[in-house]
């Protein structure tokens, strides 16, 4: 089936944001820190505003004294007194066209007095570290007190089933060891942008890709202490998401600029902005200590995990400010004894934001790993002690939580049927690993319009951006299905925040299980009206029962024990699904997530130095292209149990999640050395093997 926005992508037709054009419009430009901490002593913009086509030089001096973000809102549109990471905005330039803005931000001059900065969480914690925020409490939403570590953004202590320490006690084996993850960047292909614009009316519009419309009008309109009606948000096509377009972003800037000038303000990031000054992925420490009987039982396991959350907070969404992710550590596996420990800390660094899966991939990677330790530790096949300790259907998990079916097992052994081992380099060793991932499916709230048009047509007005995954087209198919019509019968229209109700935006593996549901509910209560005029619905989540999806990766490696350089022969993913509503952007969403992972795993890393990214440009900051990527293999598990109409469940954030444990435990398996810190590049590979000369290849059957 064609994607709706197949042609107009093709043909270069397609309006992204930078695309728009407005009557008046000037463009922006910003200055940014070059300090990770510093007060600010002076701002000399007066040979900035000589220059032609300049509007307007913008300080934090000239904007109210609040501040934004999605749940804690700590970020200020601009810096006033001090600045807390390199690339924190501090002026605003306004000007007739982009050069003329970009030209005159060269000319500002700003003189700083650098402070001591803080640049690992660990240090931050202490007691006598340098506060990013004199008073992280005071912020609106914040959910520390004055009592807690000086720079803590979130902690989260979860405890479930029996104690850990009598579990690991009376384990036969036990692992404590400490894994570590880099910050990265989603290498969307589109930067941030946003254009703004207000009304005489004085209504506030904005054209941004932004995965989260609704959210961001409520963001808004907290920042601006305004009606949420007053703030329209303007469907725009979305250059690629991974995470990384569900903020805020500049649109506070965007719209105080606009109304300084009068005029609308577009503002678009090039692409090394981006890079080294939006959000990042989470940098993590993750501790994990976990045990298992003689016949490989689990008896306990013990998280935690320790964030780089940055200057700011308010790139997260969760009211908790936490990675929801960590929450899904040990997800798969039946444990009588869980303890998750969770801690976000801020520091004179990039702020980290939300990332496909935000906090799985990190955690799995360590829980994973962990696991393939333990088994070495018992004796036992990593395969065999996974076996022993995945849920079946009728079990609760160790969150007290009954799924409708885990269906572990199968996808596990679908895997392990499908794998034919790759051939190796003459010298090199070969070695295979395996990584299992479970998650569960909320499609969350979300509402809909369905028309019977005079000539017969349907037409869906929907909430949802399109952020190039082809959810546009899962709603065509999905209602014509339904209905029993062609699809080029159903036109698909995303509208403004003004023409329905609400929806939580695109995120968590959700837009086909939320369409899925609401469809069902249009249909019921358009069949009430014999399928004619109008109908409307608003789906809440109240009452949806609990889905999961497994994933399980076999990764084939061939290591050079004299370079230490890993080749990935290929990424096996078995994936637990129920009903496919479009065969092809199903496999490339998942085939686009095992080339992600592989990145994560062996590739990415924003070499944050001093508290600055060097990976300023794509040559720097890796990131896998089609000759990278090593053959991927995907087998479907067919005949699970998903939500709505069409029966689905999401995948769109299953195969990243555990590549890296996978590959990881392929290399251990290769040169018996454990690699517990990403990336897993050559370099680290033989610092490793030079420590462990006699290292030598361990067999483990898979």
């Amino acid at each position: 089936m064609a994607r709706i926005d197949a042609p107009a992508k093709v043909a270069g037709t397609m309006a992204f944001t930078a695309d728009v054009r407005r009557p008046g419009l000037c463009y922006a430009a910003v200055v940014r820190s070059p300090y990770p901490h510093a007060r600010i002593r002076l701002i000399d913009a007066a040979s900035a505003r000589r220059l032609d086509g300049v509007v307007a030089v913008v300080t934090g001096r000239d904007l109210p004294d609040r501040t934004y973000g999605r749940a804690v809102r700590d970020i200020p549109a601009l810096a006033k007194e001090e600045v807390r990471y390199v690339g924190e905005r501090v002026v605003a330039v306004v000007a007739e066209t982009r050069a003329a803005a970009e030209r005159a931000a060269s000319r500002v001059r700003i003189e700083y007095d650098p402070q001591p900065a803080v640049l690992d969480p660990e240090s931050a914690l202490a007691d006598d570290a340098p506060r990013v925020h004199a008073q992280a409490w005071a912020y609106p939403g914040a959910v520390v007190g004055p009592d807690d570590p000086p720079n803590l953004q979130s902690r989260v202590h979860l405890t479930f089933g029996g104690s850990v320490e009598e579990g690991l006690q009376k384990a036969a084996a036990i692992v404590d060891a400490v894994y570590t993850t880099p910050a990265g960047q989603h290498g969307y292909l589109e930067p941030q942008a946003c254009l703004a614009e207000i009304d005489r009316e004085g209504r506030m519009h904005l054209w941004i890709p932004n995965k989260s419309p609704y959210r961001l009008r409520e963001q808004l309109a907290a920042y601006f202490d305004v009606d949420p009606a007053l703030i329209e948000i303007h469907p725009v096509a979305i250059g690629g998401d991974f995470g990384g377009k569900g903020s805020p972003m500049d649109a506070p800037l965007c719209l105080e600029l606009a109304r300084l000038v009068g005029r609308p303000v577009l503002l678009q990031l090039r692409y090394n902005e981006d890079l080294t000054a939006t959000e990042s992925r989470h940098a993590g420490r993750i501790r994990v200590r976990v045990g298992a009987d003689v016949q490989g039982r689990l008896t306990a396991l013990a998280v935690d995990a320790l964030f780089n959350g940055g200057a700011y907070a308010g790139y997260k969404p969760a009211k908790t400010a936490e990675l929801l992710g960590v929450r899904e550590a040990g997800g798969a596996y039946r444990i009588p004894a869980l303890e998750l420990t969770a801690r976000i800390a801020y520091t004179h660094t990039l702020p980290g934001g939300h990332m496909r899966s935000p906090g799985s991939p990190q955690v799995v990677f360590a829980v994973e790993s962990a696991l393939d330790e333990l088994a070495a530790a018992l004796g036992i096949d990593p395969v065999e002690l996974r076996r022993r300790n995945l849920l079946t259907t009728g079990e609760v998990d160790a969150h007290g939580i009954q799924a409708v079916e885990h269906r572990g097992h199968k996808t596990l052994e679908a895997a392990l049927a499908a794998l034919r081992p790759r051939p190796v380099p003459a010298g090199w060793r070969y070695g295979r690993g395996i990584a299992i991932y479970n998650r569960a499916t909320f499609p969350g709230s979300t509402s809909l319009r369905l028309t019977r048009e005079a000539d017969g047509r349907v037409t869906v007005v929907i909430p949802l951006p399109e952020t190039g995954t082809g959810s546009h087209t899962v709603v065509q198919r999905t209602v014509a299905q339904a209905l029993g019509i062609p699809e080029a019968s159903v036109t698909v229209v995303q509208g403004s925040t003004r023409e329905l109700p609400y929806d939580d935006g695109v995120g968590g593996s959700r837009v086909t299980a939320a369409i899925g549901v609401a469809v069902a509910q249009a249909l019921e209560a358009w069949a009430a009206q014999g399928h004619t005029g109008t109908v409307e619905v608003v789906v809440r989540p109240e009452g949806v029962p609990r889905v999961t999806s497994y994933c399980v990766e076999v990764a084939q490696v061939a290591v050079d024990p004299e370079t230490g350089q890993v080749a990935v022969l290929e990424l096996l993913a078995a994936v637990d699904v129920a009903q496919i509503v479009n065969p092809l952007a199903h496999q490339i969403q998942l085939e686009g997530g095992l080339a992600m992972g592989y990145g994560f795993s062996v590739m990415e890393d924003l070499a944050v130095r001093e508290g600055q990214v060097t990976a300023a440009t794509l040559g720097d900051f890796k990131i896998p292209s089609a000759q990278d990527v090593p053959p991927l293999q995907v087998v479907l598990v067919p005949g699970g149990q998903g939500l709505g109409f069409g029966n689905t469940k999401g995948v769109g954030e299953l195969t990243n999640v555990p590549t890296a444990a996978a590959i990881a435990n392929a290399v251990a398996q290769a040169v018996g050395v454990r690699i517990r810190d990403l990336p897993i590049s050559a370099e680290r590979v033989y610092q490793h093997l030079v420590r462990v000369p006699s290292a030598g290849p361990k067999e483990v059957a898979l």
